[in-house]
């Protein structure tokens, strides 16, 4: 009872979902601007950047992406660059052909925003069917009317390219950028302990 006396006094005073109400639908976008460091080690740059500088390879449509992520391998950062955690621009990906998927979910983004479409880059967790479970990026964008969620190292363009509604349960989404580079957070952020701990700002942009 006093625990969950104290949940409703923190959503009623920070805005922060107790950790019931996020179990329920941790795909709610919130109002909060994360700093880029809770994308990750890797994140050193605003995601504007990413949106910006030429690419080389030419795509007309997200199954062409995927079908050209598809060709790309993929590796550990530690294998090849000796570092923990390297986010690629999407312009040097098309060079080494080979990254992890924060490279590639970057590099669709990229695409997809260029496109024209309402697509988002998002980092969470991936929950896997063994029971595993591992921080991993992807996107989400709207065509036609449909949720689609790219997960560019799934291998193949049908596994990269799926019906949100059909996965997200695999998901659990903690932060993600528009396609004009302003972040945010899902409430699937604060089921994590330093999550809730995040220095956020509050924010109206979730365009």
């Amino acid at each position: 009872m006093l625990r969950r006396t104290w949940e409703q006094l923190t959503t009623l005073v920070t805005g922060i979902p107790s950790r019931s109400e996020v179990r329920r639908d941790p795909w709610r976008r919130l109002p909060f601007e994360p700093p880029i460091r809770a994308f990750g080690p890797g994140a050193c740059h605003d995601f504007a950047t990413y949106l910006t500088g030429k690419t080389a390879v030419p795509v007309q449509s997200p199954a062409q992406a995927a079908k050209w992520l598809s060709h790309c391998r993929y590796a550990s950062d530690p294998d090849l660059y000796d570092e923990a955690d390297a986010w690629l621009h999407p312009a040097t990906l098309e060079l080494v052909r080979a990254g992890d998927c924060e490279d590639f979910a970057l590099w669709g983004w990229r695409k997809l925003v260029d496109l024209g479409l309402d697509a988002h880059f998002v980092v969470g967790m991936r929950h896997r069917r063994d029971g595993t479970s591992q921080r991993h990026a992807w996107v989400v964008y709207q065509a036609e009317g449909q949720a689609v969620l790219f997960d560019g190292v799934e291998g193949s363009v049908t596994r990269m390219l799926r019906p949100l509604p059909d996965v997200m349960a695999e998901y659990e989404p903690q932060v993600g950028v528009t396609p004009v580079a302003a972040r945010y957070v899902f409430a699937g952020l604060f089921l994590s302990d330093w999550g809730r701990r995040l220095s956020l700002r509050r924010s109206t942009d979730l365009k």
